[in-house]
């Protein structure tokens, strides 16, 4: 009996499949781009259980039309998690988010007759004897302010010099947070982000989350930096972007691995940040043992040839970091 957790090649989005030996439950978690369905999960497997599409960006939800439009002959969906353009009756809308394809998806889902349900900070789902979900974002309240008449988004991508003389981890690790105020990342505060439990071990799925509203949630929770969450894997927000963390989240847990959804982003965006890794590498509590370990989804080389350098080899052995390519992580 294992969980098997895979991270498939996503381009700039994201696409995670968990799949329970026990009884063969498949959870897939957003479904990147249409090439992602087409070339990596039709060739995986033929079906999701559990559907969760964490936000309405197009990095997340493209790949689910494809998917759904296969279903029910060639690909099997069962219930879906999203907070849809139609459940929260968006009317029109401006700024850099995906209400159009949003809304396909939607239809889509309709037609099919497949089941579709929102999400918000505070529910449970236990999806079989083994695979538990505590949701931690988006709160009501955003989900509120995102069914608008009319709304406006402003960018979180980041913007990086491949030309850039980088700076130590320790330089680094000081930067000030640079997140964006929710009201100027509404769509990327109303992604879902969940814990998710697995017998004894448990992953952090922040999505494109706001570090904010994660905090807020851990700390009604009960956690703070005397009790911090204990988790095995951090699967950082938005493909590691310096924008979608904070010091104020980074002392509320404690884990020493964490994966990166990314293939060095998309145009003038580039993921992850150099920073990002620095502030979890100096300021992190490891949770089990003295190394710390940066996943990603596709060759670090790959990565770094779009991004610079991501952490210097000094840094890397000093602080005791790995950086490496891993697709797939199977818990016992």
């Amino acid at each position: 009996m294992a969980l098997s957790i895979k991270a498939l090649p996503a381009n700039h989005g994201d696409c995670f499949i968990f799949e329970d030996s026990t009884d063969g439950h498949v959870l897939l978690v957003d479904c990147g781009l249409k090439i992602t369905f087409h070339n990596h999960i039709s060739k995986i497997t033929s079906k999701a259980d559990t559907l969760i599409l964490t936000h309405i960006d197009e990095d997340h939800i493209l790949g689910a039309i494809p998917l759904i439009e296969s279903s029910p002959e060639k690909f099997s969906t069962g219930i879906v998690y999203f907070n849809s353009p139609n459940l929260l009756k968006l009317k029109s809308s401006s700024g850099n988010i995906s209400v159009k394809q949003a809304r396909q998806v939607d239809s889509l889902l309709e037609d099919k007759d497949i089941k579709i349900l929102g999400l918000e900070s505070g529910q449970e789902l236990q999806l079989n004897q083994n695979i538990g979900i505590q949701v931690l974002s988006p709160r009501k309240s955003d989900l509120k302010k995102l069914d608008s008449s009319k709304f406006r988004v402003g960018s979180s991508t980041t913007r990086i010099s491949i030309n850039r003389k980088l700076a130590s981890a320790i330089e680094l690790s000081k930067n000030k947070d640079n997140y964006l105020s929710i009201p100027s990342d509404l769509v990327n505060a109303c992604s879902i982000a969940f814990i998710l439990r697995y017998k004894n071990k448990s992953l952090l799925y922040l999505g494109d989350a706001h570090p904010e509203v994660i905090c807020d949630q851990l700390e009604f929770l009960g956690y703070n930096s005397s009790n911090k969450l204990q988790v095995d894997i951090v699967k950082l927000s938005h493909h590691g972007s310096f924008k979608n963390i904070s010091d104020r989240l980074i002392s509320l847990i404690s884990c020493d691995t964490f994966w990166i959804s990314t293939n060095g982003g998309k145009g003038n965006s580039r993921h992850p940040d150099p920073s990002t890794l620095a502030k979890l590498t100096l300021n992190m509590e490891r949770k089990a043992c003295e190394e710390i370990t940066f996943l990603f989804n596709y060759p670090v080389q790959q990565i770094e040839s779009k991004n610079g350098c991501l952490m210097s080899q000094d840094d890397q052995r000093d602080h005791k970091v790995i950086l490496k390519e891993k697709n797939e992580v199977v818990w016992l």
